[in-house]
């Protein structure tokens, strides 16, 4: 699955002192979407499945690995220690990444963390973002594990069996894992690209370390959409609503039986709505 597409362009841009690295999919002339991943997951885990169809719908995309993670600078604990990151460290290092590609404005996505960044940059950059997608996100990090669900593997590489186990615990009711999928992840990324112990430590940090931002959210003036799960076990469906209910110009759209992932069953009905969205530009 993850091999069925294949990147227009690979590299690393130089950004707010450390390296990121990108992906690039389609025309780079067409309207441009931002793919922002959530804690301690590389950008691979933006499956073919969701980042095809927007191809093919006439969209530029990119997908890149935050901070810390996969081909990205890792902070060495030493400087970390010194100096710890937050989230709008991680919102400029993705402005200087769309600087460095020449892109002004753009769509952006955001997953779980990576949503929290989208909001940021939405609220910090304005100028930036012509629509604003939260998937199975949050602004307020202190509702994260409620739900009871924390990883085994804090601090250390996963093995294969704890990974699959604990996809599998934020996994929905409707769609299962697929394991055959989340192995080759494994392989790709853990195995294949490297897994940074340090990295959910600092991330979870640096959310910690970053005020809530319900009361920003109303600054938001883009068309914004907010998809959650009901069957997710990380973030509370009232939270969704509770924050979608602040942002003026937004839709909130409930995934039935989803849990904290995106599913490729799922696609089928979001893509309508990610694409009304872009169209209201």
């Amino acid at each position: 699955m993850l091999y069925s597409l294949k990147p227009q362009k690979t590299g690393t841009v130089l950004t707010n002192g450390i390296n990121l690295y990108y992906e690039t999919f389609g025309n780079p002339s067409h309207p441009a979407v931002l793919l922002i991943m959530g804690l301690s997951c590389q950008c691979l885990q933006w499956f073919p499945y969701i980042i095809k169809p927007m191809v093919k719908q006439g969209y530029y995309v990119i997908r890149f690995d935050n901070r810390d993670v996969g081909l990205s600078t890792w902070i060495a604990p030493d400087d970390w220690q010194n100096n710890p990151y937050n989230l709008e460290d991680l919102a400029k290092d993705t402005i200087g990444l769309l600087k460095a590609l020449g892109i002004d404005k753009v769509h952006i996505i955001g997953a779980s963390m990576g949503g929290a960044i989208a909001q940021r940059i939405t609220i910090s950059y304005p100028a930036c973002v012509l629509s604003l997608t939260c998937i199975v996100s949050f602004a307020d990090a202190s509702v994260l594990g409620r739900g009871g669900i924390s990883p085994t593997f804090i601090s250390r590489v996963p093995s294969l069996t704890e990974y699959l186990s604990f996809w599998s615990m934020l996994a929905g009711t409707t769609f299962p894992l697929d394991v055959s999928l989340y192995t080759e992840l494994y392989q790709e990324t853990v195995i294949g690209r490297g897994y940074n112990p340090n990295c959910m430590v600092h991330q979870l940090t640096a959310l910690g370390r970053s005020s809530s931002r319900m009361a920003e959210l109303k600054q938001i003036r883009v068309p914004t959409l907010v998809l959650y799960g009901t069957a997710d076990p990380l973030i509370p469906q009232v939270h969704a609503v509770e924050y979608a209910n602040l942002i003026p110009h937004v839709k909130l759209f409930s995934m039935a039986g989803v849990g904290h992932d995106i599913p490729e069953g799922i696609c089928q009905t979001i893509h309508p709505e990610i694409f009304n969205l872009f169209s209201l530009i």
